[in-house]
């Protein structure tokens, strides 16, 4: 477990995020993020994910993939949300938490269960569960804010209601590059899956209100894609808002540099961070997936 690191400003309580963010590292570890860990299946072998994966460790896991392994997700369990809460509220120590989209995954459920048995517990200790609506890169620019907010003394329910407030302006735009994972995954049909193929379309997709992943376009090929990306950007950013963006991608980093290249010549003050796509995402987009995540209007398009 990552030790904690004491900030003399900073408001006490701990703060929890899923394994399914992607962020730099460097901000898990310098301010004492607990990771919930999750697992992610490989030709149905298990493993386990407690920390951001490096690219050499994420290239094996997308080779995999292009080479036919099947991949696939398991969800966290109430009772492991019980333990690992446990060891914090055993200080006294209050909990914020931030989970995976709850139109994604069941994790954030799971975590309420979870939470209401420790505070029954330990009837001293409060446990804040925030959903945040979406996943990956949108997790950590949430994260980011919980952290500043922390640091500045705000209060564990004022931190849960601000991440609460801004989840909805997380915009995510994500372009797909081999509709047969959407195919595995349930989300297309197999001739849906075959027709995108053979036209070479690229689905572009965002993530609702509701917290669940949307088509909202088919670009043939990869440019005319990532052009579409750029257009969402442009739309949908809201500088007054935070002005962090990120980049991330599944095993297509120059893809994604040159993506970001786009995004700060659209807007020269962007803060971009180009972060790797873990397993727990990936193993339903696949590799060469590429997505914008920013603040603004997530119902532009």
């Amino acid at each position: 477990m990552t030790k904690r690191i004491n900030l003399s400003n900073a408001a006490d309580y701990e703060i929890y995020i899923d394994a399914s963010l992607d962020l730099d590292y460097s901000w898990i570890e310098e301010n004492g993020i607990h990771i919930i860990p999750m697992k992610y299946v490989i030709d149905d072998k298990e493993y386990l994910m407690d920390r951001p994966q490096t690219e050499e460790e994420l290239k094996i896991f997308y080779d995999k993939m292009r080479a036919g392994s099947i991949t696939g997700t398991s969800q966290i369990t109430p009772y492991t949300y019980e333990q690992l809460f446990s060891e914090a509220a055993a200080q006294k120590k209050d909990i914020l938490y931030l989970a995976l989209s709850s139109g994604l995954s069941s994790t954030y459920d799971s975590s309420l269960t979870g939470a209401r048995a420790v505070m029954e517990d330990h009837p001293d200790v409060r446990i804040e569960c925030v959903d945040t609506l979406g996943g990956t890169g949108g997790m950590g620019l949430l994260l980011m804010l919980a952290i500043k907010a922390r640091k500045e003394g705000m209060s564990l329910s004022d931190n849960a209601a601000m991440l609460r407030d801004n989840a909805l302006k997380v915009c995510y735009w994500f372009m797909v590059e081999d509709l047969i994972y959407l195919k595995r995954g349930g989300r297309i049909s197999s001739t849906a899956a075959l027709a995108g193929s053979v036209l070479n379309l690229k689905p572009v997709l965002k993530i609702n209100d509701e917290g669940k992943l949307v088509n909202i376009s088919k670009q043939r090929g990869v440019p005319r894609a990532v052009k579409y990306l750029l257009e969402c950007y442009q739309g949908a950013v809201d500088t007054a808002l935070e002005n962090d963006v990120i980049v991330a991608h599944a095993d297509c980093r120059e893809r994604a540099e040159k993506l970001a290249e786009e995004v700060r010549r659209i807007n020269p003050a962007a803060r971009i961070q180009v972060c790797p796509m873990g397993p727990v995402i990936g193993a339903h987009t696949g590799p060469g997936f590429v997505a914008v995540i920013h603040f603004g209007n997530r119902n532009y398009r």
